[in-house]
């Protein structure tokens, strides 16, 4: 299998000097909304909500990376529950029923912040470094890579539902969907599988980004391993996928059928069946 083009680090680095500039575009979007009621297609939320919520998490996840959160305070917020989607969902109600009316309209002003905090974060930093994340677990920390590539994540999908809530023009360039594949996907699939529908399954996975890295996946039921750029070995099912296309489907932006229809997702090998499967093995927290 081809090898991606960047190392780990190397893309840590493509994503600090990427980030204060596609933080200003996201910050500006937020700016420009006009209705903060309009609904957006995130059950329950409008563009007032989705922007808290954006604010919310480019703070978070900055001062996660620079080593600032406050773990005992956003511990207050999340449950002790064993599914990720759940600690999620509560910590999400929570945070926007305290959140007072005009809340959102502090939201540009955190993403540039978590922005800023981000990129002096990130010098000369070990990209495995591990970063405490209460929501996915205290004691199973993600790694400074995984803290990176979700910020630019929450930064292109969330504004991306307001661009959709408010009509406004919104398009996540491949190469931060690369990034934000390569930085996080490895340390948030195994922790997003469902238990229950992953059972039954057993399968080497190869999920090859195009112009990026290719991810293994080993699924032995709901024991998933992740590997960056895996040797050459028994793989029973490979996957092209146009990276935007894939950040899209596997955070429910779009459905996985428009882009196996459109060629931006592509399955072959030995059992090319396995890939619609695939996908329907995780949540969306």
């Amino acid at each position: 299998m081809p090898r991606s083009r960047t190392t780990l680090a190397e893309d840590l680095a493509a994503a600090r000097a990427a980030v204060p500039e596609f933080a200003e575009r996201a910050a500006r979007l937020v700016e420009g909304i006009g209705n903060p009621k309009a609904v957006s297609l995130l059950p329950g939320w409008n563009a007032a909500d989705v922007a808290v919520h954006l604010g919310l998490a480019c703070t978070a996840y900055s001062a996660a990376a620079a080593g600032e959160l406050d773990v005992g305070h956003w511990d207050t917020f999340v449950p002790e529950h064993p599914d990720l989607a759940q600690r999620v969902a509560v910590l999400n109600a929570t945070t926007l029923s305290q959140a007072a009316p005009d809340a959102y309209l502090q939201a540009p002003a955190q993403i540039r912040a978590g922005a800023a905090t981000l990129a002096a974060a990130l010098a000369d930093r070990d990209p495995r470094e591990p970063c405490s994340i209460p929501w996915f677990g205290v004691d199973e920390p993600l790694t400074l890579a995984a803290v990176t590539g979700l910020f630019l994540s929450e930064t292109a999908l969330h504004t991306l539902d307001l661009a959709r809530a408010t009509g406004q023009k919104w398009l996540i360039p491949p190469p931060i969907a690369r990034l934000v594949i390569s930085l996080a996907y490895l340390d948030t699939i195994p922790r997003t599988v469902d238990p229950a529908r992953a059972a039954t399954m057993h399968a080497a996975i190869r999920i090859h980004v195009r112009g990026g890295v290719t991810i293994g996946v080993d699924v032995d039921g709901p024991r998933v391993q992740t590997h960056r750029d895996p040797p050459p070995g028994p793989t029973d099912c490979h996957i092209s996928v146009d990276p935007v296309a894939f950040v899209l489907a596997a955070s429910g932006r779009s459905s996985q059928v428009r882009q196996i229809v459109t060629g931006r997702m592509i399955a072959y090998g030995r059992k090319p069946w396995l890939g619609p499967m695939f996908a329907r093995l995780f949540i969306h927290p």
